[in-house]
């Protein structure tokens, strides 16, 4: 038995898995209120345990918060297999997914920010973290669970990990636009699409890298950007496709990272690019980022419902340089048309309609 002083916190049974030797203790609550210890650190987690467990009913296991550490260190080692486990929920899944998706990129973040370039360990984990969840956001099952985060508050990590679960998910359905990515995608075999598709998450989660440079008091300014603050918003895309020359991802994947704020219209930035001189996945990009960054609540504004998001990006733009620079920002997510490749924007908004992420 343990002092209830001690502070815990729950996670799910489905997260601790069969043969697995997680290296924290797991406590469970007897009907005393105590906690009482249920599996050793270092110890295999046996049938035996997992099945008394699951007689016993608890929706809910428990481990030290000072060993939280080592617990978001299992669920990014295991993570692939945790995402398989038939025994948890979606939602506990979509849970699991972008704790680790938050926790890499925070990483990835802090070390392009002392390096000026992601590190080869930095952008292993994230590939690996992207691979072992690509199953999973490319479900259907999964949107329930993205769909209870929309409307949640904007931040940096948050935001990239469902702007890789949107563009994975809408990739994953039209195949015709990964084929326009990949001119070779359909003579692929299974797994060399699947490389596909995960190199496409890779650019989705890393598209905002080069903001590691910029300081948060920038990013999460409520008042209006000065010309200098935003210039320097404007770099973002440059640093971060310096950050990610040395890696082996394909080029496709790096102009993602540069061009993912080029206007389909022209008057994007950094490049001024216009039409079909924008790849496809930075086309992607536009549109997933600006849906979710429009439903998300920020600093300066509270966030936009699915569906009236979507009635913005279709209408007729106002002559403004970007929605983070005007001098009212709570009237700036108005018509963007301009912004979006049209055909890509119908194909999005089909899909959130399917998916049922508008209502």
């Amino acid at each position: 038995m343990i002092d209830k002083k001690e502070k815990f916190r729950a996670i799910p049974p489905g997260a601790i898995l069969l043969g697995s030797m997680p290296h924290f203790e797991i406590y469970v609550v007897s009907a005393e209120q105590n906690f009482v210890l249920w599996a050793l650190k270092g110890k295999e987690v046996t049938p035996e345990q997992l099945a008394k467990l699951s007689e016993s009913g608890p929706r809910e296991v428990f481990i030290s918060l000072t060993e939280e550490f080592k617990y978001e260190q299992y669920l990014e080692r295991h993570l692939g297999e945790i995402l398989e486990n038939v025994s948890m929920s979606n939602e506990q899944k979509g849970e699991i997914f972008s704790r680790v998706s938050a926790n890499v990129l925070k990483d990835a973040f802090e070390n392009a920010f002392c390096l000026g370039a992601m590190s080869k360990e930095a952008f292993e984990r994230t590939q690996a973290m992207v691979r072992s969840a690509i199953g999973y956001v490319a479900g259907s099952g999964s949107l329930q669970a993205l769909a209870k985060m929309i409307g949640h508050d904007y931040h940096t990590y948050t935001h990239a990990t469902k702007v890789l679960w949107l563009t994975v998910a809408f990739l994953k359905e039209n195949d015709n636009i990964l084929e326009a990515i990949e001119p070779n995608y359909r003579s692929l075999d299974d797994e060399g699409k699947l490389d596909v598709l995960g190199h496409c998450g890779v650019a989705a989660l890393l598209h905002d890298i080069g903001k590691a440079s910029i300081p948060s008091g920038v990013l999460n300014k409520i008042d209006s950007l000065t010309p200098v603050e935003w210039e320097s918003i404007k770099r973002h895309p440059v640093n971060g496709v310096s950050m990610l020359l040395d890696t082996d991802v394909p080029s496709f994947v790096k102009k993602a990272v540069l061009h993912h704020h080029e206007d389909f219209q022209g008057g994007g930035y950094p490049m001024g690019l216009e039409g079909t001189s924008i790849g496809t996945l930075p086309r992607v990009l536009r549109i997933v980022d600006v849906f979710d960054a429009m439903t998300s609540r920020r600093p300066y504004k509270s966030p936009v419902p699915p569906a009236k998001a979507v009635q913005i990006m279709i209408g007729t733009p106002p002559n403004t340089r970007r929605e983070e620079s005007g001098p009212d920002r709570q009237n700036q997510d108005q018509g963007m048309r301009r912004c979006f490749d049209e055909a890509l924007l119908r194909r999005f908004i089909l899909f959130l309609g399917n998916a049922r992420l508008t209502d």
